[in-house]
């Protein structure tokens, strides 16, 4: 019986995620009416119509503005409940997953995780990697404990909690004997190297480009755009060009001499990095002592940089 009343949920919130009965029945693999029988079931249990037509389309009430924002609720924490019951089931001493952006979950997380690892030898500890708005979405449905992704103000978090961890500072990333000549350089300067960016439109794109407008400077033009930084950090060595880059994802290659680091020495060009999870989550111990080594990580970058820039 509460397989099928999630099943019911389930179906409701893709009916309103693709946005009709159709699609639903496409991506689910039901037959249509079969769709509509349960939509019926559910208008009859909620005791009000959850939907309207409006055109070829079908819209929510307030009703169901509502019970979607609940279902959505309940089935995110269904699936962390069989999560949890499933690593109890297999003898585990705990599950974590962690949803993050491109080069947080390349640099950043995995050094803190190995180190969490280390200390809990039974853990189950799992990274997926994407997107920051894709990463907050597995959060939203309960297929991740937490995120951590790049900042954006253009993020909608929706119910989830939302935590500003620290600010990463952005350098110039040359190749060893390509410009520019010395170890700091203007944004004046910057504008005129061929230098590599990330895809358009991606959050890191969005807020460098946020950030370089505040400090009045030209658009950047890329020579070319590629969507990881290890793709990037080798075009840059290959080729003497540069990019802007968060200084933890260039610092083996600065050690090892592939890179240099750049400062840019007139404006304090950074990526946030930010804590996502649903505010209902509850932590285990395991996703606990993760989140505090996260924000001790914080703490120390925070002082590194000369101060705490955190907040919630």
């Amino acid at each position: 019986m509460l397989q099928l009343q999630l099943r019911r949920l389930e179906l409701f919130c893709t009916v309103v995620d693709e946005g009709g009965v159709t699609r639903a029945a496409e991506r689910l693999h039901v037959a249509q009416p079969w769709v509509s029988a349960q939509l019926r079931a559910l208008d009859k249990a909620a005791g009000a119509p959850l939907f309207v037509r409006d055109g070829r389309r079908l819209a929510l009430t307030e009703a169901g503005r509502r019970f979607y924002s609940w279902a959505a609720d309940v089935l995110a924490g269904s699936s962390q409940v069989r999560r949890d019951i499933e690593n109890l089931g297999a003898g585990l001493a705990g599950s974590l997953t962690v949803a993050t952006s491109m080069a947080i979950g390349t640099y950043l997380v995995p050094p803190v995780l190995t180190e969490l690892r280390h200390e809990r030898a039974g853990a189950d500890i799992t990274v997926h990697i994407s997107e920051p708005a894709a990463a907050l979405r597995k959060v939203a449905t309960g297929d991740a404990d937490f995120a951590v992704a790049t900042w954006s103000d253009e993020l909608d978090p929706e119910s989830l909690h939302a935590e500003r961890l620290w600010e990463e500072p952005l350098v110039l990333a040359a190749a060893p004997d390509g410009p520019p000549d010395g170890d700091t350089i203007t944004l004046a300067d910057l504008a005129t190297l061929p230098l590599v960016g990330v895809p358009a439109g991606v959050a890191f794109d969005r807020t460098l480009g946020d950030q370089l407008r505040s400090h009045g400077a030209r658009e950047l033009t890329y020579v070319m755009r590629l969507g990881h930084a290890e793709a990037m950090k080798r075009a840059v060595a290959a080729n003497g060009w540069g990019c802007l880059a968060p200084s933890y994802a260039v610092a083996d290659d600065v050690a090892a001499g592939r890179l240099r680091s750049v400062t840019i020495r007139d404006a304090n060009l950074a990526e946030g990095i930010g804590l996502f999870h649903r505010q209902t989550k509850f932590f285990s111990p395991l996703q606990d002592a993760a989140v505090a080594m996260l924000r001790e990580v914080a703490a120390s970058r925070s002082d590194a940089a000369g101060g705490p820039d955190r907040d919630t």
